[in-house]
């Protein structure tokens, strides 16, 4: 049977109380991470990759957890400037260095 175009192969859509193959590999890694001795074996983990190489474990495992709207600028010395994670209306560029957990602004070194 042919389609139009436009047309749904699957009208009535995906079945109440179904999940994909994405929302049953989260609720696996969710059920995984909420033993405490998996939190601290990642933790650990984390930290001696973070001690290894900073600059590294910041772009690769930090920034992809970041919204696209993130704004932020990393100098050669490892030094991340956060402009906001919205935008600056108040001045763009001049990044409140105040360090809170708004996305508001900061300055820090990476390994610190």
């Amino acid at each position: 049977m042919k389609f139009q175009p436009g047309q749904s192969g699957n009208v009535g859509g995906r079945p109440k109380g179904s999940c994909g193959g994405r929302m049953l590999a989260l609720s696996g890694l969710d059920k995984m991470m909420a033993r405490k001795k998996n939190q601290r074996a990642l933790m650990a983990a984390l930290e001696k990759d973070l001690l290894k190489d900073p600059v590294r474990f910041f772009k690769t495992v930090i920034m992809p957890l970041l919204p696209k709207e993130a704004k932020l600028s990393i100098d050669h010395d490892g030094i991340v400037e956060w402009k906001s994670l919205l935008g600056d209306e108040e001045g763009e560029g001049q990044g409140a260095k105040s360090g809170s957990s708004d996305g508001s602004g900061g300055i820090g070194r990476i390994g610190e």
